[in-house]
């Protein structure tokens, strides 16, 4: 949970030098924000505040999604600007990640005891959890060192880099995740992608959204999400990650103004990249989910359990924050 948005001046500086290189040059809008999201600028807000600024100062022309950029950003322009995006660009309201609603999807006060109270959350200290965070990090950093070195060796240190990283919690071992990220690749080749980004932050002020995507890949100017879950793929899409990768496809749609048609999960367990089309009631679903997240917090009440069918298992089993939420329920008993 984030509870505000303030000016990013890198962010802004940012924007400003990927227009001074499409200078005097005709490009459309998503070439423009698939160069600012490369180079890590969180906020497309920036970019169409900055171009609906500088279209109305005549420096840039805009027609059916392609802009033509003049020139002439002096530092006086840039200043103005600048002052422009400070004014419309700090807000103050309360942020979710996708992440967040597919966990309140899962248990209500198992979110409310992450992110509101903060009660110390106790993770296994070996076993699944650093497992994949161990993929994770091994499929991170081969992705944002691809093309810096050969292949074969790049897939090596990235593997060994991610289980040093967690070294004395994990049982994966490193042919393991070699298969992975091997398996991974070829599944991303067979679709074609013309540029894959690994985590790349992005806020949405109009869905109240931010979020960090595993990896986002490009393709004849489109763009999509994919999310990586160290778990099994069994021919049925959980609830849970149709949520929040509902949630990373509305931050693209927010980023690229555009409707972004489908994302993909890589289930690395059982090596399935599983292409996911996107449905208005998915949409809908979601936002529901979000109001019924502001509705619980603002009750100022203690969330009910997770009411799913096997919670237990399910839930329950994997949960940091079982022993404060096992403490309310003994509370609720002894009032009673």
């Amino acid at each position: 949970m984030r509870f505000s948005v303030e000016y990013d001046e890198n962010s802004f500086n940012k924007v400003i030098d990927v227009l001074k290189e499409f200078s005097n040059k005709e490009v459309s809008l998503f070439e423009i924000g698939k160069e600012c999201l490369r180079r890590g600028v969180i906020f497309s807000d920036y970019l169409f505040v900055i171009l609906q600024h500088l279209n109305i100062k005549k420096i840039v022309e805009a027609k059916k999604n392609v802009i033509n950029i003049k020139g002439n950003l002096t530092e006086e322009v840039i200043e103005e600007t600048k002052d422009l995006v400070k004014r419309k660009l700090s807000v103050s309201k309360l942020f979710l990640t996708p992440l967040e609603v597919s966990k309140f999807f899962q248990c209500p006060r198992r979110l409310w005891l992450e992110k509101v109270v903060l009660s110390k959350q106790k993770k296994e200290k070996v076993g699944k959890v650093w497992d994949g965070e161990a993929v994770h990090l091994s499929i991170k950093n081969f992705f944002e060192n691809i093309g810096k070195k050969e292949e074969s060796l790049l897939l090596k240190e990235s593997v060994e880099y991610g289980l040093k990283s967690f070294e004395g919690a994990v049982q994966i071992e490193e042919k393991e995740i070699e298969e992975i990220i091997k398996e991974f690749i070829e599944e991303l080749k067979s679709e074609n992608f013309d540029l894959i980004l690994p985590e790349r932050t992005i806020v949405s002020i109009k869905f109240g959204l931010v979020g960090s995507m595993d990896l986002i890949a490009f393709r004849d100017n489109e763009v999509y999400p994919i999310e990586i879950k160290y778990a099994a793929y069994r021919g049925k899409l959980k609830k849970e990650h149709l949520i929040q990768g509902i949630g990373e496809v509305l931050l693209l749609n927010s980023y690229f103004r555009k409707n972004i048609k489908k994302f993909y999960i890589f289930y690395s367990q059982t090596k399935n990249l599983v292409e996911v089309n996107v449905k208005r009631r998915y949409i809908l679903n979601f936002m529901k989910a979000v109001s019924k997240i502001f509705k619980v917090y603002s009750s100022q009440k203690i969330p009910p359990k997770s009411r799913l069918p096997n919670y237990k298992e399910r839930v329950c089993k994997g949960c940091h924050v079982m022993h404060a939420c096992n403490n309310i329920e003994v509370i609720k008993r002894k009032k009673v």
